[in-house]
């Protein structure tokens, strides 16, 4: 019982090393110290990549509605018709060809 008392006066007084400082306590303490260090580091740097997935993951939703929407566009622009009648080629006088191209074959000896 004496040596808890001991145990928890040093504690209190701020002397928990004991009297002595032994080469043992000394160690054992930077220990425990790199151990607090590296664990407030791996909270900062898993807070850090949180963030930044959040922000990578908004700018992919951001991303892909642009994609949809420009897919749309060109799904609705790429048909023959639209092309054809669009003011520009007309002004252009361009037309719609009345027979398909003519295919060339070309023969490999």
């Amino acid at each position: 019982m004496g040596r808890v008392k001991t145990i928890i006066r040093n504690i209190l007084t701020g002397n928990w090393l004991g009297s002595e400082i032994k080469s043992e306590n000394i160690y054992y303490t930077l220990f425990i110290v790199l151990l607090v260090i590296l664990l407030i580091y791996n909270k900062y740097r898993t807070e850090e990549l949180v963030v930044k997935k959040k922000t990578l993951k908004e700018n992919v939703e951001v991303l892909h509605s642009k994609h949809t929407k420009i897919e749309t566009k060109l799904m609705e622009f790429g048909t023959e018709r639209k092309v054809a009648n669009d003011s520009t080629i007309i002004n252009l006088g361009l037309k719609l060809p009345e027979k398909p191209p003519k295919v060339i074959i070309i023969k490999k000896d």
